[in-house]
């Protein structure tokens, strides 16, 4: 630990990593080192008394007040709740979207170093990978018992949802994208390695957990960055690198795996009957019964349910279905407002756009899987996405809270 820091700041930031390296392993792991992050930067406020906020970017103080923003949209749709109890219920599940903000918001920041910052992202990437490599210890224990190739994989490969695991590998990509694209002249050749092997596994994990909307981020996101590479031309062995993953990764998928490749052709052929498309499309028709204010967060999941069962659609039966759409599920709890609250938080980052770097196009490329990823899963509404997103979001207010040009280039235009 660097001995410049204080006792106060050591602890915040071992908090920080703690959190960093819970969350691939578990939604209640990672609550733990979430609020633990909370009770330290408290003990910094208490120890340090004072806040610094002037200290504070004024681009990352938006990324950090947006979540902020989001939930408090949340809890003004109690004035319109009847389900008073649901309501608090739904509000104290999301608080978590106010730890780690205000946490980065009320305790001064800039001690943090361009290392620091690395090695959050480096301690994600590991237990990103000890995670894989325990499923497939016990992916292989499995066939050694009589599974087949196709019990293994899909969701018999990672117990958890596969939507939410899906966004943790491909943000895993950009991130191990992004540190080759801008050290590959200056590291070792072993940290090459270790990274050349995160992508490749963090693809392969992607693959064997069969998200539609995974595989499609992924196809996305390694375009996105052969482009990039293109346009500024640098880093040849990189991108043949990456191109050749994303055809050995989506060729080795079609063939040992037919059926997660067909899943997503059969899903643009038969979009019509998906039931994805049902559930999206039943939702929206709740949604235009009460399109300004929405049903408030205590009333809007009874309703859907209520919906449902009155146009006798199956997924009435199940309490526990929701809009698999974040943008529509906002819409419903609090209307118009909800919606803009939404897309002014996951769209915050996307101020980079403004500069040029090679940090600016990752941080835009992780927004706009996370935005993807909205679209086909309310992610927002489960611990294992409102953790993971609100630590993606405060991770890149990190980086853009430094003003010196280490991390990768925020040059102005």
């Amino acid at each position: 630990m660097n001995p410049k820091l204080t006792l106060p700041q050591t602890l915040q930031y071992g908090s920080l990593l703690l959190l960093a390296a819970a969350l691939p392993t578990g939604w209640y792991a990672a609550l733990m080192a979430t609020l633990l992050v909370g009770l330290t930067s408290a003990v910094r406020l208490l120890a340090e008394r004072r806040t610094n906020l002037q200290h504070l970017h004024p681009s990352a103080a938006v990324v950090l007040i947006a979540p902020v923003v989001y939930w408090i949209v949340l809890a003004i749709s109690m004035l319109w709740s009847q389900d008073l109890s649901t309501g608090w219920h739904v509000l104290w599940l999301k608080a978590v979207l106010l730890v780690l903000p205000l946490s980065l918001l009320l305790t001064d920041m800039q001690h943090l170093e361009t290392k620091h910052l690395r090695q959050l992202g480096y301690v994600l990437l590991a237990s990103m990978g000890c995670v894989f490599l325990y499923l497939c210890g016990a992916a292989i224990v499995k066939m050694v018992h009589g599974a087949s190739w196709q019990t293994i994989t899909s969701s018999a490969f990672d117990p958890r949802h596969h939507a939410y695991s899906a966004l943790y590998t491909t943000l895993c990509l950009v991130f191990a994208y992004h540190q080759l694209q801008a050290r590959w002249g200056t590291m070792h050749p072993w940290e090459r390695g270790l990274l050349i092997a995160s992508l490749a596994s963090n693809l392969i994990y992607t693959v064997l957990v069969n998200s539609r909307a995974g595989m499609l981020a992924v196809i996305l996101v390694c375009a996105a960055c052969l482009i990039h590479l293109a346009a500024t031309r640098r880093n040849l062995w990189l991108g043949i690198g990456l191109g050749a993953a994303l055809v050995v990764g989506v060729g080795g998928a079609a063939l040992a795996m037919p059926g997660h490749t067909n899943r997503l052709a059969s899903t643009a052929q038969n979009a019509k009957t998906d039931a994805r498309t049902y559930i999206n499309r039943y939702n929206w028709q709740l949604y235009t019964q009460s399109p300004l204010v929405g049903y408030g967060v205590g009333d809007y999941h009874q309703r859907q349910v209520e919906h449902y069962n009155a146009e006798n659609y199956e997924a009435g039966m199940h309490a526990e279905y929701n809009a698999h759409n974040q943008y529509i599920e906002s819409l419903l709890s609090a209307g118009i407002l909800g919606l803009l609250a939404l897309l002014l938080f996951v769209a915050s980052p996307l101020q980079v756009l403004r500069t040029k770097g090679r940090t600016a196009f990752a941080i835009a490329v992780a927004c706009g899987v996370v935005m993807l990823n909205l679209l086909f899963e309310s992610m927002l509404e489960r611990q294992m996405g409102l953790l993971f997103i609100s630590f993606t979001y405060a991770y890149i207010a990190l980086i853009m809270n430094k003003k010196e040009n280490k991390f990768g280039g925020f040059e102005k235009k």
